[in-house]
């Protein structure tokens, strides 16, 4: 019994602890494997080739805004002594210093905004499989405990129903043990649909059927908040809006610049010319007021949002640095327990199988060491999860 119940660490391929060895074929994905794979299957990831392309072809920052052509045509008027005559003009909306700065500051900010987004869905990717599989690693932990439990109560039902046959021992202490034993039934079965939903889970994520077994993340050293990828993305945004609320307040005296052909028929005794047209225009007013609003306001927003966000970071960092080196601790505490635990495991039930202990005694014995022997799992996977959250908050994606 003492064999069944020991370190169900070992008996889930060391899900945290080594590498058993596997042939090529067999052998489970690893993190950097997986997240290619779920790369490759991100829907948003077929669109940034788009975006990029996109920014790339944008008309010129010298350009206020995109030309125009026009095409006239007027037809012969005997009456009135008017030949036929046709024009095309080409308009270029010429911008000003001010303006092409602002215009250039905004594709350099949307350039680096696409990269950034890039980054971000791809730490965003990394976050989301990291938590999958700590959501995975505790259940199977979970499953095994529960089996090995399953089966431990199985051979003491057995055990007592042959003393309960001989007369050595009361129907009723089967009561207990078989409420326990469905109690553990139950569990298992939960166990099993979890492990169904996450199994689906991965599949859709990854595109991967074989599921990983010996993922481990090392604890990163601490980064500037500044290389996060999401605190990247929030400024280049705040850039873009920036360029964009100067764009507006530069929309005044931008010339616009006219070039042209006009063609007139011949008519009686008027011979036919062709002329060369050259027109300078500008405008003196703002954009409408509800678009420069709108821009200082956009503006204002991403600022804040950048600024609360990095707050942010700051808190849920200084919060996982106090707490690691805590449940560091309590994780070898409750560890410590458990072995010791373990190690009564066996002289408690030898005494229960002598009589010296009532049922209702080893039951609430069994399950305090059942009890700690969970708690440490759990203390286990949580101190390594939140490793995962850490490195997560320094922006690392492997």
């Amino acid at each position: 019994m003492h064999a069944v119940l020991h370190r169900p660490w070992r008996a889930v391929s060391s899900l945290l602890c080594y590498c058993l060895p596997l042939s090529a074929l067999a052998m489970p994905p690893t993190f950097e494997q997986a997240l290619n794979a779920a790369w490759q299957n991100l829907p948003e990831q077929a669109f940034l080739a788009q975006e990029n392309r996109i920014t790339r072809d944008s008309s010129p920052v010298w350009l206020a805004a995109p030309p125009s052509a026009s095409l006239d045509y007027q037809q012969e008027d005997n009456a009135s002594g008017s030949p036929a005559e046709w024009q095309a003009a080409v308009e270029l909306p010429i911008a000003r210093p001010a303006l092409i700065g602002s215009q250039r500051a905004y594709r350099n900010a949307a350039n680096a905004e696409n990269d950034a987004r890039a980054n971000l869905l791809h730490w965003q990717l990394a976050s989301e499989l990291q938590t999958w599989w700590w959501d995975f690693a505790a259940n199977e932990v979970s499953l095994t405990r529960n089996q090995q439990r399953l089966d431990a109560v199985q051979q003491q039902l057995s055990w007592l129903s042959l003393l309960i046959e001989q007369g050595e021992r009361p129907a009723s202490d089967r009561l207990a043990v078989q409420e326990q034993l469905q109690t553990i039934k139950n569990q298992l079965l939960f166990n099993n649909q979890q492990k169904s939903r996450l199994t689906q889970h991965w599949q859709q994520l990854t595109g991967l059927d074989e599921l990983p077994d010996n993922w481990q993340f090392s604890q990163s050293p601490e980064r500037a908040l500044e290389s996060h990828p999401l605190l990247q993305t929030l400024q280049a945004r705040t850039q873009q809006a920036d360029a964009n609320f100067r764009s507006s307040e530069s929309s005044r005296f931008n010339p616009r610049l006219s070039l042209g052909v006009k063609h007139t028929d011949e008519l009686d005794a008027q011979p036919a010319a062709d002329m060369m047209q050259l027109g300078i225009s500008m405008d003196f007013g703002h954009t409408s007021y509800s678009a420069r609003r709108d821009a200082v306001r956009q503006l204002s927003s991403e600022h804040a949002n950048s600024i609360r966000t990095r707050q942010q970071l700051q808190r849920e960092r200084e919060a996982l640095r106090t707490a690691l080196p805590q449940m560091k601790q309590r994780w070898q505490e409750l560890s410590a327990l458990s072995e010791q635990a373990q190690s009564q495991y066996d002289g408690q039930y030898q005494a229960y199988q002598r009589g010296t202990l009532s049922g209702f005694q080893w039951l609430q014995i069994q399950n305090s060491i059942w009890q700690l022997q969970q708690q440490a799992d759990d203390a286990r996977i949580q101190y390594f999860r939140t490793i995962s959250q850490w490195n997560q908050l320094q922006g690392q994606t492997l």
